[in-house]
């Protein structure tokens, strides 16, 4: 088991494969063991490497959250990549691990040569979602499926994750509700937004994606159908045959 260090805390993450840098970034209140199923074939052609977030999954558990989580999340994976002398690093990050992608790219610009954020809610919060968070996660907390999947994440600790997750997502919706601290216009690398047309919890995904498409230069938008949150790991083959012909075209695998 690998670990980095960030603000004296100690943060998982695993390596396999060979070629270019492929950093996955996993969304709340999951690990990066939600996408365990999907690297072995990535790491066919990438180097995968796949960390827990801050207080996530095998990571050191956190006393509290930073209110601006996704950005503050983006500041430890921007040391994972100084640590393992990364360069030019494709980001690949589904729901909150797009706003951590998104924001690597931004302040990083010069260390990523492609993003590709899928099934994340636009530049700020949503209310709707908010204001439903906390019956959500009280009602799943009753369901034993959605204990046991919470365990398999994080391990015995899984409740306080799940706590920390709920009481950040409130507190950054009533304070900041801005997910980045500059605008997505300044991105100037190959950015690919993907997502469902069928989000269960984003139904109005693809029209916030067309109203990013506009003011980012390099932006492509793809949606698939018969999935669910998230796309990238609930499409199929569908969605990693697109990504691959993706980057391809734009010369970044070979």
């Amino acid at each position: 088991m690998a670990f980095f260090t960030y603000h004296n805390k100690k943060i998982y993450y695993s390596e396999c494969g060979n070629g270019p840098p492929l950093l996955i970034i996993h969304g709340n209140s999951v690990s990066s063991r939600m996408h365990s199923p999907i690297v072995k074939k990535l790491s066919e052609n990438f180097r995968v490497i796949s960390p827990d977030l801050p207080g996530h999954g095998r990571s050191e558990k956190l006393e509290s959250w930073p209110v601006d989580f996704w950005f503050e999340s983006s500041r430890a994976l921007y040391n994972l990549i100084l640590q393992l002398e990364l360069q030019k690093v494709i980001v690949s990050g589904y729901s909150g691990g797009a706003l951590i992608a998104l924001n690597l790219a931004l302040e990083h610009p010069d260390a990523i040569s492609c993003v590709i954020a899928d099934s994340f809610e636009g530049e700020v919060s949503i209310e709707a979602y908010v204001e439903n968070l906390e019956n959500e996660r009280r009602t799943a907390r009753r369901n034993i499926l959605n204990r046991f999947f919470w365990f398999l994440m994080h391990g015995k600790n899984w409740n306080n994750v799940i706590t920390n997750d709920t009481a950040v997502t409130l507190e950054h919706h009533r304070k900041l509700r801005r997910f980045f601290h500059k605008d997505l216009s300044q991105l100037s690398i190959p950015v690919l937004f993907t997502g469902s047309a069928e989000d269960e919890y984003l139904p109005d995904l693809k029209n916030i994606y067309l109203g990013l498409k506009e003011k980012i230069p390099l932006c492509d938008v793809k949606m698939f159908r018969n999935c669910q949150h998230p796309s990238m790991l609930t499409a199929g083959m569908d969605y990693l045959a697109y990504i691959s012909n993706y980057l391809e075209l734009k010369s970044l695998v070979s």
